[in-house]
């Protein structure tokens, strides 16, 4: 789902026939009982776009979902064109997909109670949290946060050098193979690196792509750098998140993305599922501020946020050495997702948007 077009004679053979199974599946369904709307997750290498055709002619309206358009439009533009609706999480992604030509929604994320709600059986430790991958300048945040000696706990992948979205810190991986056509240079190999390079003088010309390369590579040993820094704090996968969230005195979220998704890009802020699922399991949660951010929540009061390392630093002591002001935040954030932030609730928002009268 990595590659956005310019497919191979396999990836689109093996496309076409998982759309026919689906098409059919479809029309066997409608069939015994009327479908009133196909919601899918699909990216241009999953569907072929023009199925979403077929499903108009069946009498099915058709909505896509995505939620990383801010920095990885290209891997869905084809489809999103082509459905009768384009659900978009973030905000500010409304342009890209006016100027590819589709159906725009803005609904954001949200969280389902059932899965995310308060562990009172458990007691916190007096440390903060962070859950998910090692990504973009994440580590660069954790870091910041041991040299200054705050106690955090961090879960997910990647975080030891094993693997997950870091695993070009990895030195010595072996070349992975061809799928379907295509070759897949494994991650911190001779050949990966080639490509980049190859994939930023194409895009910047020979010397922007160089000193682009440059600056990848910097990053990239940084990156490995951090990993004996942190490690101490690394706690592997977690294994429910919620009881991760009541097991601490604050939940973190590190919001940046690479604009281009690659490193050496300008970095983003984008409001991530965890900021609904944080505060719907009743925690202390403290993330990266963004203006969209503060459309949901009011800061200071329900969540807070910060835009530096001294920030994130002080606002982690401030919560830790303060539980009073802790409690009222944990309690203020738990009731606004609650009340506002459910799945429900924008599922709601999505069918009215769309036009659907649902439970009439």
């Amino acid at each position: 789902m990595d590659v956005a077009g310019t497919f191979t004679s396999a990836e689109i053979e093996s496309r076409a026939n998982s759309s026919q199974q689906i098409l059919d599946e479809v029309r066997r369904a409608h069939a015994s009982r009327p479908i009133d709307l196909f919601l899918s997750y699909f990216y241009n290498a999953h569907f072929d776009p023009d199925g979403f055709a077929e499903l108009r002619r069946i009498g099915i309206p058709s909505v896509n979902f995505y939620c990383n358009s801010m920095y990885q439009f290209d891997l869905v533009n084809r489809i999103a064109a082509k459905a009768d609706y384009a659900w978009h999480t973030e905000r500010d992604a409304h342009r890209f997909y006016v100027e590819a030509g589709a159906n725009p929604v803005w609904v954001q994320m949200g969280a389902d109670p059932a899965l995310y709600h308060p562990r009172p059986d458990i007691p916190r430790l007096k440390s903060a949290c962070f859950v998910g991958q090692r990504y973009c300048d994440r580590d660069r945040w954790v870091a910041s946060l041991v040299r200054a000696g705050v106690p955090v706990e961090v879960y997910g992948a990647g975080w030891n050098g094993s693997g997950g979205a870091d695993m070009y810190i990895n030195p010595g991986v072996k070349e992975s193979g061809s799928v379907l056509g295509r070759h897949k240079a494994a991650p911190g190999s001779w050949r990966s690196y080639l490509k980049v390079f190859r994939k930023n003088v194409a895009a910047n010309g020979f010397l922007a792509g160089l000193l682009r390369s440059a600056r990848q590579l910097k990053y990239r040993r940084e990156t490995h750098a951090l990993t004996s820094l942190i490690a101490s704090r690394v706690r592997g996968r977690a294994e429910d998140i919620a009881s991760v969230f009541a097991g601490h005195e604050i939940c973190l979220n590190f919001s940046n993305v690479w604009s281009d998704g690659r490193p050496g890009s300008q970095l983003i802020p984008h409001v991530r599922l965890r900021d609904f699922e944080g505060p719907m399991s009743r925690t202390c949660y403290l993330t990266g501020y963004s203006d969209e951010i503060a459309e949901f929540y009011e800061i200071g009061r329900e969540i807070d946020t910060y835009r530096s390392y001294d920030e994130l630093v002080d606002k982690t002591w401030f919560y830790l050495r303060q539980p009073d002001a802790a409690e009222k935040l944990r309690d203020a954030g738990y009731r606004r997702a609650l009340r506002d932030h459910s799945w429900r609730n924008r599922f709601q928002e999505l069918f009215r948007k769309i036009g659907m009268r649902v439970g009439e």
